[in-house]
């Protein structure tokens, strides 16, 4: 019985990480940026957060996700709730895998609409930084 023991307990390890339910976090930060953290996040999974862009900033998104990881991003202008979703974005933008990017936009407060676009494992970080 002692042999065994070691290939039970890795058995019940295995099953229990298997009971784990999949995440996805949108979540707005006080340093004016936006987290988004994913464990097995289901595609068309949504959250929001809310962004300032100044005076001679732009907004960069820095993503660590699996290689086939794809976040649609959804830019609103002004503070709000999913429920005041406009049909057209002010902005829309997409990142996928390890990839980073900058772009412009006008000064300004902004809802970000942060969806899925396929299963994701990782990190991004939605920010604004100084145009160089």
């Amino acid at each position: 019985m002692k042999k065994y023991l070691p290939i039970l307990f890795a058995v019940i390890l295995m099953l229990t990480a298997c009971g784990q339910k999949p995440v996805f976090v949108v979540s707005s930060n006080d340093d004016n940026s936006i987290s988004v953290t994913a464990d097995r996040g289901p595609k068309d999974c949504m959250g929001i957060g809310y962004l300032t862009v100044g005076e001679n900033e732009q907004i960069a998104v820095d993503a660590d996700f699996n290689p086939d990881g794809k976040l649609a991003l959804r830019f609103m202008d002004g503070v709000l709730g999913s429920s005041d979703f406009p049909d057209e974005p002010a902005a829309e933008a997409s990142i996928s895998g390890s990839d980073s990017m900058t772009f412009t936009a006008e000064p300004g407060e902004y809802t970000v609409a942060v969806i899925a676009q396929s299963k994701l494992t990782g990190n991004a970080l939605i920010y604004t930084k100084p145009i160089v």
